[in-house]
């Protein structure tokens, strides 16, 4: 069975989803719910663009 994976916000390797989608589990220790691993991810990527907007923003 293949196991699905995710990136770790700590370390940014690869993380372990369990196979019933409730964990995701990194070797580097981190270990989180999989709804609280999507929204830190999602605020992740939101200050990622943010900054992208900012810095744009320089530019003009």
């Amino acid at each position: 069975m293949n196991m699905l994976e995710a990136k770790c916000p700590i370390c940014n390797k690869r993380a372990r989803v369990l196979d019933d989608m409730s964990r995701v589990v990194c070797d580097c220790g981190y270990e989180d719910e999989y709804d609280a691993y999507l929204e830190k991810m999602k605020d992740r990527i939101y200050s990622m663009v943010e900054e992208f907007m900012l810095n744009g923003q320089d530019k003009i």
